[in-house]
């Protein structure tokens, strides 16, 4: 995203002073001024401004894409070192507080909230374990379909060819991101309404370019907020 360059203004006439009456250049000179704030200032006034708040949009989007980049790999960082050895989930086995277990369903790494046992899969049991980040969840996968089943992991490639409806299923926990590499030729991306986006900025992009879109939520996809970064070269 680059930085939009600040419009330059024109110089704007002098206004006229009462001892300019007396030589008879103060009509002139209060036209000149007049006419200049009319017919120029206020255009370039705006277009500054427009540049401005472009410029403070932009950069809102990059210091939110960074926010989230900051923390999954501060998340993937702990789970490497927290799942070293890590078993398979057994159903009916107690588990003692902050054990990590491997979920049979998704392959992933969750750590135990409180002390016990249960026959619901971690992947299932978001209110007694909490999956970690990391655990080879961030390698692509090219998704076949519109439709994101985010039990596979939390890295995505897609390309979209033409005008389609994403869906998202399967979060594995309330606190869960992910990220889709969209590469795109044609056609209109539209996302579910649960998707937000800063200030519901509408996003184009830029056929034959890469795209990355991050998505978070922390009530298992019920509110998703999504941080775009476009138009990247192949």
């Amino acid at each position: 995203m680059a930085v939009t360059p600040v419009p330059s203004m024109t110089d704007t006439p002098s206004f006229p002073a009462l001892s300019d009456r007396a030589d008879g250049s103060y009509n002139t000179k209060a036209y000149a001024f007049g006419t200049h704030m009319a017919d120029t200032f206020n255009g370039e006034f705006v277009a500054v401004a427009q540049s401005a708040q472009q410029n403070a949009t932009e950069a809102n989007v990059k210091a939110a894409a960074a926010e989230l980049a900051a923390l999954n790999a501060a998340a993937s960082l702990q789970a490497a070192v927290s799942a070293s050895g890590v078993s398979a989930w057994v159903s009916g086995q107690t588990y003692q507080l902050n054990t990590c277990a491997i979920s049979q369903l998704n392959f992933q790494t969750y750590r135990r909230r409180v002390a016990g046992a249960g026959t619901t899969d971690p992947a299932n049991d978001s209110t007694n374990w909490a999956m970690l980040a990391g655990q080879g969840s961030f390698i692509p996968q090219v998704n076949a379909s519109a439709a994101f089943d985010l039990s596979r992991g939390n890295y995505f490639k897609r390309t979209v060819s033409g005008n389609e409806t994403w869906s998202f299923t399967n979060c594995p926990q309330d606190g869960f991101s992910w990220t889709v590499e969209v590469t795109h030729v044609a056609g209109v991306l539209t996302l579910p309404t649960s998707v937000k986006s800063p200030a519901n900025k509408a996003y184009e992009f830029t056929p034959g370019k890469t795209h990355l879109l991050m998505f978070v939520t922390s009530n298992r996809g019920v509110r998703i907020r999504m941080v775009p970064a476009s138009n990247f070269d192949n």
